[in-house]
């Protein structure tokens, strides 16, 4: 509750607000545009009745520039959508420091090149997914509806997750991503650009906790 009275405390101060109200504003559209549908219902929801059976069954997917687009939208918006809010503690806690810093003529930019350079770290591990989505689908392991279609691919990707949950590197992210204080004091960088790869290596050691 301490940490929690502390958390709203730093949100209500003028150097919090607007990244603040930034990050609800962008959660909630992400949120708002994968509820909608995420721009699927002209591609991977086209079902139709089959002959003889009950029920709606998926037409094969027809991978192409759209479709894929269409698929990393998906992907990159809903990462945004469930990995945004957790940064809102560093995101904070930057805004705050470079708003007290006298050398930063505009201490938003900053802040919001933070934040661009986390989610582009998730875009690429969006284009990954994309990627391998559609490998796995084109040899059949995986649906339209991303579910898996061998029994061992999906025993084998529930004892991954688990095991990497056990390794030293997982322990190290966690602690990165746990301590925004620690992280930025320790891997801070001046300019623009610094802010930039700031919030690229952010997003590289919170995708590791995931």
């Amino acid at each position: 509750m301490a940490a929690v009275g502390r958390f709203l405390k730093t949100a209500v101060q003028r150097d919090a607000i607007v990244p603040l109200l930034g990050i609800v504003g962008v959660v909630s559209l992400a949120w708002l545009w994968l509820l909608m549908g995420a721009g699927m219902e002209s591609t991977i929801f086209d079902m139709t009745r089959m002959s003889g059976m009950d029920g709606w069954m998926m037409q094969p997917a027809q991978w192409g520039v759209g479709y894929a687009l269409v698929m990393f939208a998906m992907w990159w918006v809903m990462m945004i959508a469930m990995m945004l809010p957790s940064a809102a503690p560093v995101l904070l806690l930057f805004a705050k420091i470079n708003r007290k810093d006298k050398a930063t003529a505009a201490p938003l930019i900053p802040t919001g090149l933070f934040a661009m350079g986390y989610l582009v770290t998730w875009g690429g591990f969006s284009a990954m997914a994309v990627a391998l989505q559609w490998q796995l689908e084109r040899s059949r392991l995986l649906s339209p509806m991303l579910e898996t279609t061998n029994l061992w691919l999906g025993a084998g990707i529930l004892l991954a997750a688990g095991l990497w949950q056990l390794t030293p590197m997982k322990a190290a992210c966690l602690d990165h991503c746990r301590t925004p204080l620690g992280f930025l004091t320790g891997n801070w960088r001046a300019g623009y650009l610094g802010a930039f790869r700031m919030g690229l290596e952010h997003g590289g050691w919170c995708l590791g906790c995931c």
